[in-house]
């Protein structure tokens, strides 16, 4: 897998749970970055009526809450929906990065060592969150603590992550504090790219 292309710098964004990945990307792209989000390509693809025929041959339903409660539960499950939306997940990314043509691109990757893309970016970045500010995003967002472990427990644990990437981001207090520390990155790969 690879996402690289020249004369281009190519982020691959990630984070635990909670932590504001969203938050960064939005940030990225007020600086002037191409941005993707892989969530939101899987909504795009899972609505395909190929696909739709696939996941109700694979989970019996296509009902997204239904296959994610079977998916943070059962790792056969969750391999099996992997297998299927990773490979069109990876080639939409590889698409819409040929069309544009910006200097700075950040592909929000959930799953991104989980899949195994780590070297498919320039740059990896995870953006990571103390758990006093977890805890509080937790009781903000509506999730119970029993959803937010599910769902960590599928995927690799934060502290991981945040050793593996090439930058750790730490938003560990305000929403405008994390923009800025984007904005500094967004300077920094922009120095970098001039040299």
């Amino acid at each position: 897998m690879n996402f690289k292309t020249r004369n281009h710098l190519v982020l691959g964004l990630t984070g635990g749970i909670l932590c504001g990945k969203s938050t960064a990307l939005q940030a990225f792209s007020r600086c002037g970055a191409f941005t993707l989000s892989c969530d939101e390509l899987v909504r795009e693809i899972a609505a395909r009526p190929i696909v739709k025929r696939q996941l109700e041959a694979l989970f019996g339903t296509t009902d997204k809450t239904a296959i994610a409660r079977l998916v943070f539960v059962s790792v056969q499950a969750r391999k099996k929906l992997e297998a299927l939306l990773h490979p069109l997940v990876a080639r939409e990314i590889k698409k819409c990065l040929h069309q544009d043509r910006t200097a700075l691109r950040v592909v929000e990757v959930p799953l991104l060592f989980e899949a195994g893309w780590q070297n498919a970016f320039d740059w990896t970045i995870c953006v990571a969150a103390p758990q006093a500010a977890l805890s509080r995003r937790l009781a903000a967002r509506g999730m119970t603590k029993n959803d937010f472990l599910r769902r960590s427990r599928a995927q690799c644990g934060l502290q991981e992550k945040a050793s593996r990437a090439d930058i750790c981001v730490l938003n560990d207090t305000t929403p405008q504090a994390l923009q800025d520390k984007i904005r500094q990155l967004c300077r920094a790969f922009t120095i970098y790219q001039s040299k």
